[in-house]
């Protein structure tokens, strides 16, 4: 798992070693033959004779391999459908117990040992309290049924359904009204309930690139537009799954991430998302919060970013909110977090003829499946072609100050996971579009998220604050000059 994470940030360590980890996102030595088909079987719940009875053909030679699960392509007896295969590997729920029992008393002793006790990051928390949290969905992921369940609450979210067809969308905006479909944008393979259980997850087969597969993306036709509208399809994505659904996918590897080519390149192509065994909730104040951090700094907000710290629970109880916004101001006003604005790149969606794509026979083979896994991702469509990005860049940090700020912050374990997904989206977004940030590509599909009518109050409320300051400032300045001082007294 550390080396999937690692795999997808090309800026931490040298290519010599990036490529060996990107092994481990679906390359993981797996079994074959005879050995596959015995593992199929014991996973069945009914054994040999139930799988004869739901599959009437079985490549015994894996698709992919990652650390949990190895997938193979099959077809459904009763109806002919193609189908991958998802089957856990033996053993894993011993090897789990086993592992958490060790890390347990590994997090017991660095919050006793390691250094200030209590203490992640300068935030105030344990790795125990952390560490307990993150079990519960660490066991979640090895239990097919819970990844199923996840597989299709992601899908209804965003209105995706067999074939990669448009469905009604169970999410909705700030203003409560359901979000649109993302089936023009967005893929992920159906997945088969009724059929899969505790070790073994039946889905839709949905062939696609590997997102990270520069060389063969390229050969399919698949332009540097087309990868920098995929990388913001990604930003977006998460935008809804954090503010919207409430719900995300804690694992954006590249292993877990494919590209569609739809129509032979005559449309553009569709971001593939697979794998959703390790999935974390957000609750409403917490999604409130995440979206108005993004606005904040999009905004070059302090009190707003301090506002949404407090919402999100982030800011331990009597913090010195004063000190807090002015640290955040700090850092906006020495670059440490810069936002500069420009021109929105004009968006292959909107406005690219699909007379002028270019045609090929795509390269992605029959039998190759991106990722060990399956689920979906999320959003919805629409961008103006005047509309405005905020690209946010952030310096590197010179550290004074920042531990008496930090103490006034906590950590739920949460956001440790919003985390952990920010920062493999980010290796993504950056193979894709090198000028990729999660808060520029997310910033103009806020709308999406709020709702039409609740983005335009909030807009004119900032429009009308904004006047009200510069007339203030503006009167102030009329009033010293006639010798007035800020109290309202006339100078002598």
């Amino acid at each position: 798992k550390i080396g999937q994470i690692l795999s997808c940030r090309d800026n931490l360590l040298p290519e010599e070693w990036m490529k060996p980890m990107e092994v481990l996102q679906d390359r993981v030595p797996a079994k074959s033959g005879q050995d596959a088909l015995d593992l199929v079987y014991e996973a069945m719940p009914g054994g040999k004779a139930e799988f004869d009875a739901t599959f009437s053909e079985f490549n015994d030679v894996p698709l992919a391999a990652a650390s949990l699960g190895q997938v193979h392509r099959a077809k459904l007896r009763d109806t002919g459908e193609p189908v991958a295969i998802k089957v856990q590997r033996a053993r894993l729920r011993y090897i789990y117990d086993r592992d958490l029992a060790l890390m347990h008393k590994i997090a017991a002793a660095v919050d006793k040992f390691g250094g200030k006790g209590g203490n992640v990051g300068g935030v105030e928390q344990s790795w125990s309290e952390i560490f307990n949290d993150a079990e519960v969905i660490l066991y979640r992921e090895i239990d097919y049924r819970d990844e199923a369940e996840n597989a299709a609450r992601f899908a209804e979210d965003f209105g995706l359904g067999k074939g990669g067809e448009a469905i009604q969308s169970t999410a909705v905006s700030v203003d409560g009204v359901p979000l649109p479909s993302a089936s023009s944008w967005l893929r992920t393979p159906y997945t088969y309930r009724h059929l899969s259980s505790e070790k073994i997850l039946v889905m839709e087969f949905v062939p696609s690139i590997k997102i990270s597969d520069a060389a063969t993306l390229a050969a399919s036709g698949i332009t540097a537009e087309d990868k920098e509208d995929l990388a913001e399809s990604l930003a977006r994505s998460y935008l809804r799954q954090f503010c919207a659904n409430q719900f995300f996918s804690t694992d954006p590897h590249s292993g877990n991430l494919g590209v569609e080519v739809v129509n032979n390149n005559e449309s553009p192509p569709r971001l593939v998302f697979y794998d959703f065994g390790q999935a974390c909730s957000l609750s409403k104040d917490q999604a409130g919060g995440i979206l108005d951090v993004i606005e904040g700094i999009s905004d070059m907000d302090a009190k707003a970013c301090v506002t949404a710290f407090d919402r999100m629970g982030v800011l331990k109880d009597g913090a010195d909110l004063d000190k807090v916004q002015r640290k955040v101001q700090n850092n906006f006003d020495t670059g440490k977090v810069s936002v500069k604005k420009k021109k929105a790149k004009a968006r292959a969606r909107a406005r690219r003829s699909p007379s002028k794509r270019m045609k090929v026979v795509p390269v992605v083979e029959a039998e190759k499946v991106n990722g060990a896994n399956s689920t979906v991702a999320n959003s919805t469509t629409t961008t103006s072609s005047t509309a405005t990005n905020s690209t946010i860049s952030t310096k590197k940090k010179d550290k004074e100050g920042d531990p008496e700020v930090m103490e006034f912050f906590t950590l739920p374990a949460e956001y440790a996971f919003v985390a952990r997904s920010i920062s493999q989206m980010d290796g993504v977004g950056k193979g894709l579009d090198p000028d990729f940030d999660f808060i520029s590509a997310s910033a103009p599909h806020i709308v999406e998220v709020k709702g039409a009518t609740t983005y335009l109050a909030d807009e004119a409320k900032k429009a009308v604050a904004a006047i009200e300051k510069e007339g203030t400032a503006f009167q102030a300045k009329i009033l010293e000059k006639f010798g007035w001082n800020p109290s309202g007294k006339k100078e002598s």
